[in-house]
Order: structure tokens, then C-alpha cells, then sequence
């Protein structure tokens, strides 16, 4: 969800670009909303007929059959998530939904591809999510356990990078005093040589 939450979200299709307008959630500033590329959050256009023969109801929510189940699941656990959500329109509905769903899907990342600049972004989704109304106080903690995680893993990386230094450092001065043993076992070579009958005479 590396650019859902700035300002102006934009897909084309053919000549048609689908823009939604989001205004007065909560204390939210009004913000241009569109589909995600290639992300949770994929939206069809403005015909009404399509997009309700795509969608599936879920718990008052809208929301495509490959979000079934997840979706049912979050409500499963946690019940009394949109109980103070309120948006009634159904386009705006799903929207804010797919917008929930799109940061559980960042959080279930890999560390390697989650970047600082990723859990910044989450930090300001699950922010519009609570003022929208979602109750989200879970995904929050999920949110700092991901957060410390991440931190986790920088720190590891660094002392990984000085323990490769100090190996590769290691490893010149074996090669270097390696080839002094090897100069040196030449050398004894040499001087075990015995003289030969011209060389006393």
C-alpha cells in the first residue's frame, strides 16, 4: 500500500479514469481516493449494475469473493470493528474496507520487502482508519510488534555487515601470512640443501 493514503489516486482505463472522492469522515481531510494498482483494493468502474454482480455483502460491507473469507474473519475476531463506522454509501463503504484490508495485507509482508517508508504510510492509514470509525486498536499493536521487528532486523543487519568486515579483514591477513609461511618454508627449502662435492672442493 506503498501510495494509498497521498492525496490523488489515478488508474486508466482506455479513455476513463475512475476517481473517488472521500470527504467528511470524522476529522478526515477531504482526499481523491482510487483504486490500488495491482494491490487489495481493486475497483471497477462507475456502472452501478457491475460492480454490484462483483461484490459480495459481508457484515454490511461490499466486498469482492476473493475478500470473502477474509473479511468474514476479521468481523469473526473482531466484532465490534465498524460499530462506529459511519459511512453509509456503499461505494464509500468498500473503499474504506479495502483500504483496511490493503494494510493487513502490508503488515503480512516479508521484512525484506517491508521498508521504513511502508510502516510510515501504515501509521497514517491505520490513523484515517480510526477516524473513519474503525476500531482498530489490535492492528495497531500488530502494527508496533511489525515496527519492532523491522528495527530488530536493521540492527541485525548492521552487526552482520561488521562481523563480514572484520571476516573479510580476517581472511587478507590469513592470505597475507599464508603466503609468508609459504616464502619462508621456501627459504628453509633452500638453506637444507646440502653442498655438493664441486661446491667443497
Amino acid at each position: 500500500m506503498v501510495s494509498t493514503v497521498r492525496g490523488i489516486f489515478m488508474e486508466n482505463q482506455g479513455d476513463k479514469k475512475l476517481t473517488w472522492v472521500i470527504k467528511s469522515l470524522s476529522s478526515w481531510p477531504s482526499l481523491i481516493f482510487n483504486p490500488f494498482v495491482n494491490g487489495v483494493c481493486k475497483l471497477y468502474s462507475d456502472a452501478s449494475d457491475k460492480f454490484e454482480k462483483k461484490s459480495i455483502e459481508v457484515s454490511g460491507f461490499q466486498v469482492l469473493p476473493s475478500q470473502v473469507e477474509a473479511v468474514r474473519l476479521i468481523f469473526k475476531r473482531h466484532p465490534d470493528i465498524a460499530v462506529e463506522f459511519r459511512a453509509k454509501n456503499q461505494h464509500l463503504r468498500k473503499a474504506c474496507m479495502d483500504f483496511l484490508l490493503s494494510l493487513i495485507e502490508t503488515l503480512c509482508q516479508s521484512l525484506e520487502e517491508l521498508s521504513n517508508d511502508d510502516l510510515v504510510e501504515a501509521d497514517v492509514a491505520l490513523t484515517y482508519l480510526k477516524g473513519a470509525g474503525f476500531k482498530v486498536d489490535w492492528l495497531e499493536k500488530k502494527l508496533d510488534i511489525v515496527k519492532d521487528k523491522k528495527e530488530k532486523e536493521q540492527s541485525s543487519l548492521v552487526r552482520l555487515q561488521e562481523m563480514e568486515d572484520s571476516l573479510l579483514e580476517l581472511w587478507k591477513k590469513c592470505s597475507d601470512l599464508d603466503a609468508l609461511v609459504e616464502k619462508e618454508e621456501e627459504e628453509l627449502s633452500d638453506t637444507r640443501i646440502p653442498l655438493s662435492f664441486d661446491d667443497v672442493v
